[in-house]
């Protein structure tokens, strides 16, 4: 009798402690009313996200940092959940999941000693032009705080900080001015300078750093006809006075 009872005693206890294995108490951060869900339902260790009344699409993952995202629904809300460390946040984002190529990393970005969300998506596409958008999710107390660096805000200091001007004594020469710092660039067969413009090429690598890269256009008039070619400009993305800013910013031709 007393090894049944033992048997048994394990038995109730194994019940108990199992399901709560691989389980976790997941606070919810920003949630619309719309959106309906038990946070005490959430698997840690998979990409569960029951239930948000069928509205959620795994977007994105980093199943090792047990990070992932998911596009919801426009036609119930816009925007996106993110669950990462204990947390389940709502975001408004707005972008097209079909375009969206999204790309994950998980570092910590403002030096705090805790680990921070790097997630970026594509903007806007098209034949020769790509735009993307940054956001740097750090890790509060008890939330995410969002930190957004846009393409276009990319390029607007891009162009405060580059600008080109003609070389008239020298054809195909003209002369790039970054952050004040002048370097002279030849090219063969391309005539004259004519104009800079920066609304082509915004992509973001992501890693422990982050990385930036725009390509400026850049057009000549040779014999009354346009020629266009690109520079490669690239910078760092990283917090400054608690800023998203580009730093260790370099330029070559487009490589």
């Amino acid at each position: 009798m007393k090894r049944i009872s033992v048997s048994v005693l394990i038995l109730l206890l194994a019940a108990l402690v199992l399901p709560a294995c691989g389980r976790s108490s997941y606070t919810l951060r920003d949630f619309p009313k719309e959106l309906k869900i038990d946070a005490d339902s959430l698997s840690e260790d998979t990409d569960n996200l029951l239930p948000v009344d069928e509205t959620a699409q795994l977007l994105a993952a980093l199943p090792k940092e047990k990070l992932y995202v998911y596009a919801l629904d426009p036609k119930v809300v816009t925007g996106v959940l993110v669950k990462f460390d204990g947390l389940v946040q709502y975001f408004p984002w707005r972008f097209d999941p079909r375009l969206a190529q999204p790309d994950l990393f998980v570092a910590d970005y403002n030096a705090d000693g805790k680990k921070d969300v790097a997630f970026t998506y594509v903007f806007s596409a098209g034949v020769h032009a790509r735009r993307e958008t940054l956001h740097v999710l750090l890790r509060e107390e008890d939330r995410l705080s969002d930190n957004l660096y846009t393409g276009e805000k990319a390029a607007v200091e891009a162009s405060r900080r580059l600008s080109v001007i003609a070389d008239a004594d020298n054809p195909d020469t003209f002369k790039a001015y970054l952050d004040g710092e002048g370097r002279t660039f030849k090219l063969p067969g391309h005539g004259e300078f004519a104009d800079l413009y920066f609304d082509e090429v915004q992509d973001f690598t992501l890693g422990d750093t982050i990385t930036l890269r725009v390509e400026p256009g850049i057009v000549f008039r040779n014999e009354g006809e346009a020629v266009y070619d690109v520079l490669h400009y690239t910078a760092q993305i990283e917090f400054v006075d608690s800023l998203l800013t580009q730093t260790n910013v370099k330029l070559d031709l487009n490589a």
